[in-house]
């Protein structure tokens, strides 16, 4: 393992404070976008869809509340989630650029998802220390 040395407690309580704030913003958007569809779903709104893709939001939610207790040995965690998240924020920016969907995702999704992102991969790199190639490839 490349950078797999003691971690101090400084950095422990901020990867469980970023773990905590981050599964709380990836679960907030099953409830917000009850009231507000537009800012998280496309048209044609479906139920189906509106579910799976807050099942997968959950379960990462969950995932990385899950991978609280121990930081240091789940670190991989937070660097799946942070890759899953922002992937999926690449897509949403594409989809906005390419067919024009509602802007409202601008303001809404794609900020919130982002931060996610990068807060997570940040943990992450603090964490672990991941050899210089492996960071390139996930800011890529």
């Amino acid at each position: 393992m490349h950078g797999a040395g003691h971690v101090d407690t400084a950095t422990l309580r901020g990867a469980r404070v970023v773990g905590i704030l981050c599964a709380l913003l990836l679960i907030a958007p099953i409830f917000v976008s009850l009231a507000f569809p537009t800012a998280f779903f496309y048209p044609p709104y479906h139920l189906a869809y509106q579910r799976m893709i807050g099942a997968v939001l959950l379960g990462l939610g969950l995932g990385l509340a899950l991978a609280l207790r121990d930081p240091v040995r789940n670190a991989g965690v937070y660097a799946v989630i942070g890759l899953a998240v922002g992937s999926r924020t690449a897509a949403i920016v594409y989809t906005l650029l390419g067919e024009g969907a509602d802007p409202v995702h601008w303001v809404a999704q794609v900020p919130l998802l982002a931060v996610v992102s990068v807060a997570v991969i940040v943990t992450y790199t603090r964490l672990r220390r991941p050899h210089p190639v492996v960071v390139r490839i996930v800011a890529a």
